[in-house]
């Protein structure tokens, strides 16, 4: 089998979002460094200091940071036979099995097993290839597929698709039961009821859950299967990220001409009729207002911080959600995916499924 070097990228931070997604970080380097298939952890940080202990070797990130500029000048650096890249916030609820299987597979070079084709959080790459002009990691998958890896996909699930970037899905996190005490410590304060709420509607046949955002196909499908409620679901601008159109100012949503009707408190309220549950991704809203506060600003957004918005539509709108007798749990793309199907993971602990209505297969 051949040797894996791990290449972990951790932004670092101090906001409540890159505490805990350190801490994550850790957590995974923790088990990982304990495989026999890895034969090094290499982490990329902003700062080396909370890395302090680990079994790692710690790469300072360059003052003009640029992920694939920096991702490929360590490829050649350190000149592995495989690479297993994580980025911080990935990886979090695999178990030593998961990362084990994953690192035993042997495929027709060249070849890569990535957790999400379209927004790439975590990839294994067999040989290492070069980004040198990528800005991010999300289009890493089509960019290989490009190259003519073939490029395989790992089974969407809590574990593969969670990746902690924004407070919506820290307040699904939050309600797990079995997280590393660091984590736990880090999520300490990260208020829950909305959460809860999501929680108890996702597992009951007469609940309804309003979905909107970047959803995907594949959330859909899996919804379908294992959640019991009814849903209702605006999926819009799938890709606006990877494909440059959130920075180029061509997204164009439906809940952003709703709200230019009706304005932001007429949207909210509007929504609010339409479910017991609002599950939320604003980012593409931000987007079609051409907007992008900094993250503090989108934070206090999600954890409707009213005081702390300056931006007057953002602040309005949290205000209603907030306001709002129907719980809103907002975020960003990965509140509606990875989230979700964590969520959907949570809620059914401790319940028995059979009272879900499904129809059986035909045996003929």
């Amino acid at each position: 089998m051949a040797s894996t070097t791990v290449l972990l990228f951790d932004r670092g931070g101090r906001d409540v979002v890159a505490r805990v997604r350190t801490a994550a970080a850790r957590a995974v380097v923790g088990v990982l460094a304990r495989l026999p298939a890895v034969a090094q952890v290499v982490v990329a940080t902003a700062e080396p200091a909370a890395w302090a202990g680990l079994p790692c070797t710690v790469q300072a990130d360059p003052a003009e940071w640029h992920f694939g500029a920096h991702f490929t000048r360590l490829v050649r650096e350190l000149r592995p036979e495989r690479l297993l890249y994580i980025a911080s916030g990935a990886g979090l609820l695999f178990s030593p099995e998961d990362w084990a299987r994953l690192l035993r597979a042997e495929l027709p070079r060249p070849f890569a097993v990535l957790n999400n084709f379209y927004s790439t959080d975590l990839a294994l790459l067999d040989p290492p290839a070069p980004f040198p002009d990528l800005l991010r990691d999300n289009p890493m998958g089509l960019r290989l597929w490009q190259m003519g890896y073939a490029c395989y996909e790992l089974p969407r699930c809590a574990a593969t698709q969670l990746d902690i970037d924004t407070p919506g899905e820290l307040q699904i996190l939050a309600l797990h039961p079995d997280l590393p005490a660091p984590v736990r410590e880090a999520l300490a304060g990260i208020p829950t009821a909305r959460a809860q709420a999501l929680l108890a509607a996702l597992i009951d046949p007469e609940a309804e859950v309003v979905l909107v955002g970047r959803v995907s196909g594949h959330l859909l499908r899996f919804l379908d299967q294992e959640a019991a409620c009814r849903f209702r679901v605006v999926s819009e601008e799938r890709g606006m990220e990877a494909s440059g159109r959130a920075e180029r100012g061509a997204v164009t949503s439906l809940m952003g001409l709703l709200a230019e009707h009706a304005g932001p408190t007429g949207l909210v309220r509007a929504l609010a009729r339409l479910g017991d549950v609002v599950v939320w991704d604003i980012r593409v809203l931000m987007a079609h207002y051409g907007v992008w506060p900094p993250p503090e600003e989108r934070y206090a957004c999600d954890l409707m911080e009213v005081a702390a918005v300056r931006d007057p539509r953002l602040r309005e709108l949290v205000q209603a959600c907030a306001e709002s007798s129907t719980p809103f749990l907002l975020g960003g793309h990965s509140l509606v995916s990875g989230g979700m199907y964590l969520a959907v993971e949570l809620a059914w602990r401790g319940h028995d499924r059979e009272p879900r209505f499904r129809p059986l297969p035909f045996p003929g």
